[in-house]
């Protein structure tokens, strides 16, 4: 994927950290163990949208897109050692060492919400390999037409010698300050893998590919058989996770961020919405979990009340429980077969589903089931009225299944056959 890296010659040259707005008085020099890093900390949210550019990109080529996300989240976006205003280290760093200090530069930042990581191109490396290492930390990706280390290894199969042309091109096109950080990345794409190999996270993310085929470009991979390739390979990245979107586009070049930041700015908040989406639905499970805890405990109470024979009191305790637990039909039916059969209390989930019948009085299900309670605790006369009233409800009921009335009529009989054998 060379034109990961020629890119920046190509578009360097008209970014400028001054063309940042956002910015304003968010810039910072961060200390880390080998140096400083140029970042900016803006925004404030549930998230932290952390943003990692591609081969030798400053944080500048995220300005169409990271103001449109403080509107959600915060944002840090920086620029990698020898890139912009970050001072470069006595020797180029290979992906390990700049995922090193991702990881310093957050600690430093005290950053403590959960990281949505978006990398472009040689980001891309960066962002996967910090996932792999912090994946408990990670809530979300988006890989904006990522860099991938088998690239060169399959294209090779379908011409070798336009692989190694493209290579020796852009050997030749970099900047001396590039040289020695373009070898590194060259054993990567040599090696055909990532140094850590462990699994990504399986986070809600999205990856972008762009399929623009340009004219008269001299690079092999360029061409509409190597961005074939390229998609193939973003395509079975993809397949890894569970909860994600692949987008292709050909309206633009290799910097989507830059010709259709839409794109990227609409991927990050579809990984947001996501993650809302997931939280809402974990709280409600807390909150179901809490109210069973104290629907517990109420019915303990109800327990203890009809050993002492307090029956009217314990009619109460648990009509109160159950309304104040706000649990669905099924689940408070649930509840009182649980009781019934499982812990054995019959007179607790007798009064358990003839509240059921109250609050859901249309339920031909409800009465077949207090029925059956009424008939585990002898009352067949009670019992014989419940499955009759089921029945009637069941036969006027289109969606009721041939089996569950047949279940009706067996549990009818049952009662009936019970009360003669009086």
């Amino acid at each position: 994927m060379k034109k990961i890296f020629l890119s920046l010659l190509l578009v360097l040259s008209t970014m400028l950290d001054s063309s940042i707005a956002y910015a304003q008085n968010t810039e910072k020099m961060v200390d880390v163990a080998n140096g400083k890093l140029h970042a900016i900390l803006a925004g404030d949210g549930p998230y932290t949208v952390v943003f990692e550019s591609g081969f030798m990109s400053d944080l500048s080529v995220w300005h169409k897109v990271a103001p449109e996300i403080t509107k959600h989240a915060q944002i840090l976006v920086y620029s990698r050692a020898g890139v912009g205003k970050s001072p470069a280290r006595p020797q180029a760093m290979n992906l390990a060492q700049h995922t090193d200090e991702l990881q310093q530069l957050i600690e430093a930042l005290q950053i403590k919400t959960p990281i949505i990581l978006v990398g472009h191109s040689y980001g891309g490396w960066v962002v996967r390999q910090h996932a792999a290492r912090f994946p408990q930390k990670i809530a979300g990706l988006v890989l904006v037409d990522p860099a991938n280390e088998t690239l060169e290894s399959e294209l090779k199969k379908l011409d070798a010698q336009k692989v190694l042309q493209d290579q020796k091109r852009l050997e030749n096109m970099a900047p001396p300050a590039a040289k020695a950080d373009l070898a590194l990345v060259q054993q990567i794409f040599d090696q055909a893998k990532l140094p850590n190999t462990a699994a990504l996270p399986d986070v809600p993310m999205v990856i972008l590919t762009s399929v623009q085929a340009t004219r008269n470009n001299p690079f092999y991979q360029e061409t509409a058989p190597a961005l074939q390739v390229k998609r193939d390979l973003h395509a079975k990245l993809f397949q890894q996770f569970t909860n994600g979107a692949h987008v292709v586009t050909s309206n633009s070049g290799h910097h989507i961020q830059l010709d259709e930041p839409h794109l990227v700015t609409r991927a990050i908040e579809d990984v947001i919405i996501k993650l809302d989406k997931e939280a809402q639905k974990q709280a409600r499970r807390l909150a179901k979990q809490k109210a069973k805890q104290t629907l517990m405990q109420d019915l303990e109470k109800a327990g203890k009340e009809i050993s002492a024979n307090e029956i009217a009191s314990a009619t109460n305790s648990v009509n109160t429980a159950l309304k104040a637990s706000q649990f669905s039909e099924a689940e408070i039916n649930q509840l009182g077969f649980d009781l019934m059969l499982k812990a054995k209390q019959g007179t607790l989930a007798e009064l358990v589903l003839a509240y059921n019948v109250t609050q859901f009085p249309q339920s031909d299900n409800a009465y077949d089931s207090h029925g059956e309670a009424l008939l585990n605790l002898q009352r067949y006369e009670e019992a014989r009225k419940q499955f009759q009233k089921a029945l009637t409800l069941g036969k006027a009921n289109p969606q009721r299944s041939p089996k569950a009335l047949q279940g009706y009529q067996d549990n009818l009989q049952k009662a009936e056959q019970a009360l003669q054998q009086k």
